[in-house]
C-alpha cells in the first residue's frame, strides 16, 4: 500500500503551476493521507513491514527529532521518507514558475502547509519537535528568499544611504525610480497568495519595514524638494502591501495620497482588515 503510495507521489504528472504560488493539491493529499495514517498507531509497524525501505544512503538526520529516532522507529523513517519525497516533488513543480520569487514563494507556501499539518497531528509524535522547528526555519529562509528577489529592484532604487545629501534633480530621479518599480513589483505580485494567516502577516511586516526604513528615511530628508514626482508617501507603502498575498487579482492603477485625498484610506475602503 504504501509503496504504490510513494510511487504515486513520484510520478506525480502534474504540470500545471498552482495560481498566485499556493499550495498544491499534491501535497494537501499527501499530508491528509499520512496524518490520517498517523493515527493508526497500534497497527503501523504492520503496515510498514509490507513497505521495505532500502535507501543507499542514510535519511539527513534533520527528518528526525533525534538521531535515535532513526534506529528505535521504523515507522519514523517511513514517514520522513514519505515527506521528503513529497518535498523532492515540490522543488521540480516549484521551477514550473517563471518568476523566480514567485518559486520561493510557492515552496514557503507548501512547506507551511507540511510543517502545520505535523505539527497538529500526531506526525509529529514519529518526526519529532526538532524536525518541526528545522522547517519551520526552512520556511523562514523560502520567504526570506521571497521578500530578496521580489522587493529588491525597489530598494535598489533607492540611495544606499538614504540620508546622503543629494541635488533635487537627483532626488526626483530617485523618486520616480523607486515609484515605478514599486508599482511594477505590487502588480505583479496583486495575484500572489499566501494561505496561511502567520505566515502571510510575518512576510508582509518585514516587506514593510524594509521597504519603510529605506523609503521612509530618503522620504523625510528630501521631502518637499521634488513636486508632483513624489507619488508615494510613507504610509501609502503600508496601505498598499496590506493588500497583498490574498490572491485577490486586482490589476487597477496604484494612485497615491499624495495626488489624491481619498487614497490614503485605500486599503481601508477595499478590504475591512
Amino acid at each position: 500500500m504504501l509503496m504504490d503510495f510513494e510511487t504515486a507521489i513520484q510520478k506525480d504528472p502534474s504540470k500545471a503551476t498552482v495560481p498566485g504560488g499556493g499550495v498544491h493539491p499534491l501535497t494537501r493529499y499527501v499530508m491528509n493521507y499520512i496524518s490520517v495514517l498517523a493515527d493508526y498507531s497500534g497497527a503501523l509497524p504492520d503496515i510498514v513491514a509490507d513497505w521495505p525501505l532500502n535507501l543507499q544512503t542514510p535519511l539527513p538526520e534533520s527528518y528526525f527529532g533525534s538521531p535515535s529516532e532513526l534506529d528505535d522507529s521504523p515507522v519514523s523513517v517511513r514517514f520522513a521518507w514519505l515527506v521528503l519525497v513529497l518535498l523532492c516533488k515540490l522543488d521540480g513543480k516549484a521551477e514550473l514558475y517563471k518568476d523566480v520569487a514567485l518559486s520561493y514563494l510557492f515552496l514557503a507556501n507548501n512547506l507551511q502547509y507540511v510543517v502545520a499539518k505535523v505539527r497538529s497531528s500526531n506526525l509529529k509524535l514519529f518526526l519529532g519537535e526538532d524536525w518541526v522547528n528545522k522547517h519551520e526555519m526552512k520556511v523562514k529562509q523560502y520567504a526570506s528568499n521571497y521578500e530578496r528577489m521580489g522587493w529588491s529592484k525597489v530598494i535598489s532604487s533607492l540611495p544606499e544611504d538614504p540620508t546622503a545629501e543629494i541635488s533635487p534633480d537627483q532626488a526626483r530621479d530617485c523618486y520616480k525610480k523607486f515609484g515605478a518599480a514599486f508599482e511594477e513589483a505590487y502588480k505583479k505580485q496583486s495575484s500572489w497568495v499566501v494561505p496561511d494567516p502567520k505566515l502571510r502577516d510575518e512576510v508582509k511586516v518585514s516587506v514593510a519595514r524594509k521597504l519603510g526604513a529605506a523609503y521612509g528615511n530618503f522620504y523625510e530628508k528630501n521631502r518637499g524638494r521634488s513636486g508632483s514626482f513624489v507619488k508615494f508617501a510613507p504610509d501609502d507603502l503600508g496601505n498598499y502591501l496590506s493588500d497583498l498575498l490574498y490572491g485577490n487579482g486586482s490589476t487597477g492603477s496604484v494612485s497615491s495620497s499624495c495626488s489624491s485625498s481619498t487614497s490614503s484610506s485605500h486599503s481601508r475602503g477595499r478590504r475591512g482588515h
